[in-house]
C-alpha cells in the first residue's frame, strides 16, 4: 500500500512539478524580454523578426535566400526590425552586409542588428563525430537557448533549419515561429539508403555489411525523424525552396498542404 501511496503521489507530482516549472520560466523569459536590446522597440507599433542563421556570412544558397528575405520585408514593412542570430566571429555587423552586397548583389539598405553567438562549435559536425545528425540538433538548443537569453523578437524564424529550436521560441519566448527549409535535416531518401544497406556518406561501410547495426541505425533514424517532425510541426508558417523539399516535409511533419509555401531566391 505505501509504494502504492508513493507511485500515485509521484504521478500527480511530477507532471505539476513540470508544469510549474515551465510557468515560472516562460514568465522568467518574458520578464527578461522588456530590458533586452530596449533600443530595438523604439515604439509601441514596431515589430521585431529574428532570424536564425548560425552562418550568416557564408556566402551560399541559404544565405541568399535570408539577405532577400530581409530586403522584402524592409521594403514593404518599414514598422518591421530584422535581427540576425549568427555566430560568425571576428566581423561586424557591417561587414556582413558588405558581404552580402558583394556576394549576391542585394542592397540591404535599412539598419540590421546582429546578436554574436559563441556556441555555434555545438552545431559543427566536427563536435559530433558519431550521432552527428542527434549531436547538432542537440547543439542547435544550446546556441538558440544562448540566442533567446540575448534578445526575444515578436517573430521567430528558423531560415537555416536547425528545426527543434522552433519549439523552443514558440511555448518559451512566446514568439509566432516560422521557418525556411533549404534541405530537410533528414530525408526519406537517407532512410531509404540504410534500409537497402547501402554504403554511402551517412551510412558507414562497417554499419551496412552488418544486418544488426543496419536495423539499430535504421530504428535511430526512425526516431530522429520523429522527433523532428515533431519540433518542425510547430511552425506557424514554412517556406521551402523546392518542391523535392516540400515533398519531404509534407511526409516527414505531416503538416497539411496549407502549411507550406515554396520560396525561391531571387
Amino acid at each position: 500500500m505505501l509504494l502504492m501511496g508513493l507511485m500515485i503521489w509521484c504521478c500527480i507530482v511530477c507532471p505539476l512539478f513540470v508544469v510549474v516549472s515551465f510557468l515560472l520560466l516562460r514568465w522568467w523569459v518574458h520578464r527578461r524580454k522588456a530590458v533586452l536590446l530596449p533600443h530595438l522597440k523604439d515604439e509601441d507599433t514596431t515589430v521585431v523578426v529574428g532570424f536564425f542563421h548560425p552562418y550568416c556570412n557564408a556566402g551560399g544558397g541559404g544565405e541568399r535566400v535570408l539577405w532577400c528575405a530581409i530586403r522584402a520585408i524592409q521594403k514593404k514593412y518599414p514598422h518591421v526590425k530584422c535581427l540576425v542570430y549568427t555566430g560568425d566571429q571576428g566581423v561586424t555587423g557591417k561587414e556582413v552586409i558588405n558581404r552580402a552586397r558583394q556576394r549576391f548583389n542585394i542592397i540591404i539598405e535599412k539598419p540590421v542588428e546582429f546578436v554574436f553567438l559563441t556556441r555555434r562549435m555545438w552545431v559543427e559536425a566536427s563536435t559530433w563525430p558519431y550521432f552527428t545528425l542527434l549531436g547538432q540538433s542537440v547543439g542547435s538548443l544550446f546556441i538558440a537557448w544562448e540566442a533567446m537569453m540575448t534578445y526575444v523578437p515578436d517573430i521567430y524564424i528558423d531560415s537555416m533549419g536547425y528545426a527543434f529550436s522552433i519549439p523552443m521560441f514558440k511555448y518559451l519566448g512566446g514568439c509566432r515561429v516560422a521557418c525556411y527549409v533549404h534541405y530537410p535535416t533528414i530525408s526519406t531518401d537517407m532512410l531509404t539508403k540504410v534500409l537497402q544497406r547501402k554504403e554511402t556518406y551517412n551510412n558507414r561501410q562497417f554499419i551496412s555489411r552488418s544486418p544488426v547495426l543496419s536495423q539499430l541505425k535504421l530504428l535511430y533514424y526512425h526516431m530522429f525523424a520523429y522527433a523532428y517532425g515533431v519540433a518542425g510541426k510547430r511552425c506557424d508558417v514554412i517556406m521551402v525552396n523546392s518542391s523535392w523539399t516540400k515533398g519531404h516535409i509534407l511526409h516527414l511533419w505531416q503538416t497539411g498542404e496549407k502549411n507550406n509555401y515554396c520560396l525561391s531566391p531571387m
